[in-house]
Order: structure tokens, then C-alpha cells, then sequence
């Protein structure tokens, strides 16, 4: 049995990097993961990018807060990863 793991993938306004980010797991060979996206407060369409991803794809999840920074958006990531 192969491990899973987790991904935690801290977003504030990267709507541009955001969809090479995820298409770049999706293309991995190694599937047993998941990938937690925490949209801290962004105020571009990084929440939209997200949610397109995680339609398609349930090994996505995304947990939306305001802004409180790296940190506490990684925090987060880590309390809810698998």
C-alpha cells in the first residue's frame, strides 16, 4: 500500500500561478495525495480558479478565511490534511 500525503497550497491573490500549480499535481504519476487549497482572503479570482479544480478533481479541497497571513493560512492547511 502506497502512503498518502498532503499538499497544503496557501493562496493570497495568485490566481495567475495558481492553475500551473494544480495542473502540475494532476500530472504527477504519483496519485495517493491531496491537495488542501487555503484561499487567505484574496480579493482576485483565486477563489474561482480553485473551486474549478476541486469540481473536477475531489482529492482538492478548499478552505476559504480572511486574511491572516502565510502562517496561519498554512496552519490551517495542516489542521485539515489527512
Amino acid at each position: 500500500m502506497r502512503p498518502l500525503f498532503s499538499v497544503i497550497i496557501p493562496c493570497y491573490n495568485q490566481a495567475r500561478f495558481l492553475s500551473d500549480c494544480l495542473n502540475s499535481l494532476l500530472s504527477q504519476s504519483y496519485d495517493l495525495w491531496e491537495a488542501i487549497i487555503v484561499n487567505d482572503g484574496s480579493t482576485d479570482n483565486t477563489l474561482q480558479i480553485a473551486q474549478t479544480f476541486c469540481e473536477k478533481d475531489n482529492r482538492f479541497k478548499l478552505i476559504s478565511k480572511d486574511n491572516a497571513g502565510l502562517s496561519a493560512a498554512r496552519n490551517t492547511g495542516i489542521k485539515n490534511a489527512t
